[in-house]
């Protein structure tokens, strides 16, 4: 086989088009992997909305005035004040 007869004023141009073959290339992989990551980021934030959304719901729930009065009385032995116990300016 014969080797390549190229003409000195030949190399550039190939050497630019293989150069910008090459950064096609690697742009492609680049947005693939920028996709992947963004796919996986929007997955990332709905999960954590939906985590959020959860513990909104169970701190309205632990927070209930009613839940707040049966805690604090049996629990913690509090009762409502008696009119001596209320200070007024």
């Amino acid at each position: 086989m014969e080797a390549l007869n190229l003409r000195p004023w030949m190399v550039l141009p190939l050497l630019v088009i293989a150069t910008l073959a090459g950064e096609q290339v690697w742009l492609s992989h680049l947005r693939y992997e920028m996709s992947l990551d963004s796919q996986r980021l929007m997955a990332e934030k709905e999960a954590i909305k939906l985590e959020s959304s959860k513990l909104r719901l169970e701190i309205a729930s632990l927070t209930r005035p009613d839940r707040l009065r049966e805690y604090a009385r049996s629990k913690l032995g509090m009762a409502p004040p008696r009119p001596m116990q209320v200070l007024r300016p």
